[in-house]
């Protein structure tokens, strides 16, 4: 990628004026040749962002950031301690929003150049992000794609390793510099709440997005469901381009309230309400679905067309995603038909409901299910493709240092979908595993039956010993995750690893 020229400040003050309390002074007007939002990172000609995070307050930087170089500041409006005389200073009532403009206006704008589609909701996201990149890869002629999810980044050189959901505002804008130096034409990303209540894709307009569902989670962040809901409607209710569909689940109560909301907030967005449940009153809605252990049909209504197709994936959540991404590559004006003829040849995403046969006749899936709505939804879809007289058996345990209220959830939807539960770690970082799992336990009614394995290798094995012909045996909540955090750091640990390792070997 090429060195960035640098820029006087008045061009990142004219970005941020609709953020200004005080107007730019154009008396001082540096030079600025970096941006940075930690102190560690200012050389000089640094233009410095104090952001007062969830762990740290910039603000009490600011005397460093000058030592070190910096040429001009931008901080909150109330912000009220000592500030270094004798250089600019940008105040600002975001100080989120404005960061993510700063690195925006940095870059020079560089997603302005292509479409950018995007997905959010509690479950579902990757997938459907995938589903929709297979689409405009497919149907849509001299397109380059590129992706931005929670199992990789594709910034149209070939896949990477992907740290978060929706990366920080500064890595996001350099990813998009680098998906423009590689002439992309469309690209598919994940937006999480966290992304969105911090503004990290800045003034960027979404040629599409999609709401999947809402359920528990996060809140150890957002605080209560309401927050959570406020910060998923960010991207409907601004950052959404005027005219663009906006893909809402209504089986959903709050994807069902975001319409409502919408209808009555932001006329300019294109609704295009699905259904899973044969709702009539949807622009796409399921009528039937035929599940199998390798496949699905679906056969739905889409803007007045009848139609059915054949997914080559398992599960109904695999079926929701894909018509959920249908619906945004359809409303993005490709053909119906040619979306059919495509969906026969989906992808398989990693970690997602992912096949592993073992040896014993069993067959093992690893997935990345890591709330109690998304363990629900895939022990459902396993248990309606069950042989009968087989056992469905979960390895799953929890988060350490995330919200704990789904921790009990989780437990009472393993035991009642699963015929047995092994509890076990999942990235139980600065916690201990076992208290992790004595919260899981606290929502497992009393009298069933489970077993408990804080090592999760170890976990596995012992639910490989019980999975026999016909049992189908779950491995949830890492999915493609090639590691485990605990208070060493990340250790590589891969589910699909571990379990592949029983393909050719049967356990006494």
């Amino acid at each position: 990628m090429l060195p960035i020229p640098p820029l006087p400040l008045s061009i990142y003050a004219k970005a941020l004026k609709p953020l200004l309390t005080s107007p730019f002074d154009s008396a001082a007007d540096p030079c600025v040749d970096q941006i940075a939002n930690n102190s560690s990172k200012v050389t000089p000609g640094t233009l410095f962002a104090a952001i007062k995070g969830a762990k740290a307050d910039g603000h009490g930087f600011l005397r460093d950031a000058v030592q070190k170089g910096a040429v001009a500041l931008v901080v909150s409006a109330d912000y009220d301690g000592p500030l270094p005389s004798g250089l600019p200073v940008l105040r600002i009532t975001d100080s989120y929003f404005a960061w993510a403009i700063v690195c925006e206006t940095f870059f020079r704008q560089p997603a302005d150049s292509f479409n950018v589609h995007t997905v959010t909701g509690t479950n579902g996201k990757t997938s459907t992000a995938y589903f929709m990149r297979h689409y405009l890869d497919t149907v849509k002629p001299g397109t380059k794609t590129a992706l931005v999810s929670t199992v990789c980044c594709d910034l149209g050189a070939g896949p990477e390793p992907s740290e978060h959901t929706t990366p920080d505002a500064l890595t996001l804008q350099r990813m998009f510099t680098e998906m423009l130096y590689h002439d992309v034409t469309d690209a598919v990303m994940e937006s999480s709440s966290h992304g969105l209540h911090q503004h990290r894709s800045g003034t960027l307009k979404f040629a599409s997005a999609a709401f999947t569902n809402l359920t528990g989670d996060h809140l150890d962040y957002h605080g209560t469901m309401e927050n959570y809901y406020q910060a998923k409607k960010i991207l409907f209710r601004e950052l959404l381009a005027d005219g663009a569909p906006a893909v809402i689940n209504i089986d959903d109560p709050a994807g069902a309230r975001l319409v409502s909301e919408l209808k009555k907030e932001r006329s300019a967005v294109r609704i295009l309400p699905i259904s899973f449940t044969g709702r009539s009153d949807a622009f796409c809605s399921l009528r039937k679905l035929r599940l199998a252990p390798a496949f699905s049909d679906l056969e739905f209504t889409l803007d007045g067309h009848d139609a059915a197709l054949r997914l080559p994936l398992p599960g109904a959540f695999n079926a929701a995603n894909c018509l959920t991404a249908l619906c945004m590559a359809y409303g993005t004006g490709l053909p119906f038909n040619a979306l059919l003829e495509a969906s026969a040849g989906m992808p398989h995403v990693p970690g997602r409901l992912q096949a592993v046969p073992l040896a014993s006749g069993a067959t093992g899936f690893v997935d990345y299910a890591h709330t109690d709505d998304a363990l629900e939804r895939v022990l459902s879809s396993l248990r309606e493709v069950l042989t009968p007289g087989g056992r469905l058996i979960a390895v799953f345990g929890c988060g350490g240092d995330r919200d704990r209220s789904k921790r009990p959830r989780m437990g009472a939807a393993a035991a009642r979908l699963a015929d047995l539960a092994v509890l076990t770690s999942d990235n139980p970082r600065s916690e201990e595993p076992m208290d992790i799992i004595r919260e899981i336990e606290a929502g497992i009614p009393p009298g069933t039956h489970y077993l408990v394995e804080p090592d999760r290798a170890k976990a596995i094995e012992l639910a490989v010993q019980e999975a026999h012909t016909g049992d189908i045996l779950l491995v949830a909540g890492k999915g493609h995750e090639t590691w485990q955090e605990t208070r060493e750091g990340k250790q590589p640990f891969s589910d699909t690893e571990i379990l592949g390792r029983f393909r050719n070997k049967i356990l006494p």
